[in-house]
């Protein structure tokens, strides 16, 4: 009964929340993009520009695809990654001497990335720091670009990989014809399933179990899970393997004991 009254509530609350969203929609209408995501940013205010659909299209997209991006909803802007001074409106100010991609010091220089989305993502780039990827990316006789977070996620909207996608990703570089561990592609994937089923577990035991009863499991999964992303971005594929079933394990024992409960208090007169 308390849970079910806990599954009510909360779709209530977003049905409420619905409602006050299309209620405001016609306001939202009116605002300019641009008010949306940041307020008196001069590299938001150029570079909103239509102007630039026939001056400069891929830098017209880019906007584009920062507006629509999780970086915008969180206030993330140009200068958090590239650098430069959003507060003049002079260009050549604003964008500094480290702009460009290509030159070494600039913060989305491809060796400088991992620091550059580091500096949010700490715990991930930790992770990162400790993987072979992160090897090749520093390594001093750089023969090719190594693998950073945008080789796998993107730069501005960025994506996160699911079983989808992961084995196309990691078989960029991990494939029969550049013989460089093509088992693993394959392998992600099937972590990534069963990366899945905790998902799953964590969702039943949610809805269904007593908050009280599970606040305490949920600290220490949380952890757990917390320290399986991190570990993700190791890309030590067999350690990954061992704290996945790990934490399956748990979710599997905690899943049958909710279960238990919820039937025995669903029997009862």
């Amino acid at each position: 009964m308390g849970s079910e009254h806990q599954i009510r509530n909360v779709s209530e609350m977003r049905i409420r929340a619905l409602r006050m969203i299309l209620a405001l929609l016609p306001v939202l209408l009116l605002v300019p993009n641009t008010a949306l995501a940041v307020d008196e940013d001069s590299c938001v205010s150029c570079h909103s520009s239509r102007d630039f659909m026939v001056t400069n299209r891929k830098l017209y997209d880019y906007f584009q695809k920062w507006r629509e991006s999780l970086h915008m909803q969180e206030g993330v802007t140009c200068v958090d990654c590239h650098g430069g001074n959003n507060d003049v409106a002079d260009k050549r100010a604003a964008h500094g001497r480290d702009l460009g991609e290509s030159k070494a010091k600039s913060a989305v220089n491809f060796r400088n990335i991992p620091e550059t989305c580091g500096d949010c993502h700490d715990d991930i780039y930790e992770g990162f720091r400790r993987s072979v990827h992160f090897e090749h990316l520093v390594a001093k006789e750089q023969e090719e670009q190594g693998p950073t977070c945008v080789t796998c996620h993107g730069s501005i909207n960025v994506t996160v990989l699911d079983v989808n996608t992961v084995e196309a990703t990691c078989s960029k570089c991990h494939n029969d014809e550049t013989e460089n561990h093509p088992e693993t592609a394959g392998e992600a994937r099937a972590l990534l399933n069963r990366f899945l089923s905790i998902h799953r577990y964590y969702r039943y035991i949610t809805v269904r179990g007593d908050p009280a009863k599970t606040k305490a499991f949920f600290e220490e999964i949380d952890r757990q899970i917390r320290d399986l992303t991190i570990g993700w971005h190791t890309f030590d594929l067999e350690k990954i393997e061992v704290k996945t079933e790990i934490v399956l394990e748990s979710l599997r024992r905690k899943r049958e004991q909710v279960a238990k409960a919820f039937k025995e208090k669903r029997s009862k007169p």
